[in-house]
């Protein structure tokens, strides 16, 4: 994590010193607020992990997974698990037995003795004690206030949501290696063998509860009978715990090792095409730049075209209407009318109806100029066409084959 001045600074009266701060008075952290997000109204607490957590989880597998037992007078007795405070391990090192307030020898028991932690060489990070830069946990929150459920079956009007999910960023643990001791009393050596029995099987399985789970490893059992003259006969017995667990703390260096943030609403990409002079809602012609773009529009991209001095946002409903040209055939009416039965297209763009320069004519394959005849397009079932035979310089005669190519429904 960045270095930061972490005296306490009254911003107005107490600038803080950029020689203090990390990157110099161009990048200070201190006064950086871009990342920033109050968490004052959640209620997400800061999760940590102690030692207390890892001695917690041992305890508790044995007490409830394992569940020791011995069998004393023909009875099935619980063998209580403690773990070992300052006295408790003075009288064990020098008298190696435990004894109660009263001097009574305690068996059967297991205590358990924390002996050290380091951490593992093998995850160890890079930059001694500096968390890198994006090496984090991501939580997504399922809901937050910016996305409120909506009932399916009877849903309330509302306002469209805004498509930010809530995370919180928690950084990465420190990965450490415990050796404990678990220390074994009981009376006979039969019981003692049982005991062990009931240990051996749960050898390299995850110890814990739920979510604070370790994975444990037994060492080598040792085995030794304490039969002083005048004291009561006593069997010991010792298997080291190597544990691998991780630890986090709320804070590291006054910083917390949680963070909230709001991802990105939406990220995209715009690419403009210059066609020119062409407009492309004026022509039947599509230009081999917007081709080249069809995968990227028809998934759901956008693309901006700049021609004939506008310009215009195509989607995949626009770029369906600029591909979409059909043919319909005219029907003869007289030497200059020839009617079709068709509805023009709508433009999803500008809502209006396509264009006569949207449609192509042909008579007899040959192309027919848009000067030579009068139309305006529409959406009526009935549509009249009328060519001036002047220019045209013949007559419709019923045998031709009149053409009309463009955006029909």
């Amino acid at each position: 994590m960045p270095k930061t001045n972490r005296n306490n600074i009254d911003r107005k009266t107490n600038k803080p010193n950029p020689l203090n701060s990390e990157g110099g008075i161009f990048n200070d952290p201190l006064i950086n607020r871009a990342d920033n997000v109050r968490r004052d109204d959640d209620v997400i607490r800061s999760k940590q992990r102690t030692l207390y957590d890892i001695d917690y989880a041992i305890k508790w597998f044995i007490d409830n997974e394992i569940q020791p037992q011995i069998k004393t007078d023909q009875t099935l007795i619980n063998v209580p698990v403690i773990f070992a405070n300052g006295e408790k391990a003075d009288n064990v090192r020098r008298l190696g037995y435990l004894r109660d307030e009263k001097g009574k020898l305690q068996s059967p028991l297991i205590m358990l003795k924390r002996n050290s932690v380091q951490e593992r060489d093998n995850n160890k990070t890079l930059d001694v004690n500096r968390q890198q830069s994006g090496n984090h946990f991501i939580h997504k929150q399922r809901y937050n206030k910016r996305n409120r459920y909506e009932d399916v079956l009877f849903p309330i009007p509302q306002s469209q949501p805004v498509n930010s999910q809530e995370l919180f960023v928690i950084d990465i643990p420190k990965y450490v290696t415990l050796e404990y001791e678990m220390l074994l009393w009981c009376d006979f050596s039969t019981q003692m063998n049982d005991l062990v029995d009931q240990l051996l099987p749960y050898n390299r399985y995850g110890w814990g509860n739920e979510g604070n789970k370790y994975h444990v490893s037994m060492g080598s059992t040792s085995f030794e009978t304490v039969n002083t003259v005048g004291e009561d006969r006593l069997v010991r017995a010792t298997i080291p715990l190597t544990v691998l667990g991780t630890l986090l703390a709320a804070q590291e260096t006054r910083v917390d090792t949680i963070r909230k943030m709001y991802s990105l609403k939406k990220v995209s990409f715009d690419v403009t095409i210059d066609v020119g002079e062409l407009n492309i809602f004026s022509t039947t012609q599509l230009p081999q730049a917007i081709l080249q773009y069809q995968s990227n529009l028809l998934s759901g991209g956008t693309i901006v075209v700049n021609g004939g001095g506008s310009s215009s946002t195509i989607d995949a409903n626009a770029f369906t209407y600029l591909i979409a040209i059909t043919e319909k055939t005219g029907v003869y009416v007289s030497s200059t009318t020839v009617t079709i039965t068709a509805y023009a297209k709508a433009n999803p763009v500008t809502f209006a109806v396509a264009t006569v320069n949207e449609f192509d004519i042909y008579i007899n394959g040959q192309y027919i100029d848009k000067a030579i005849y009068t139309w305006t397009p529409s959406d009526v079932a009935t549509q009249t066409i009328t060519f001036n035979i002047a220019l045209l310089g013949y007559g419709i005669d019923p045998t031709d084959m009149v053409i009309i190519k463009g955006r029909w429904q």
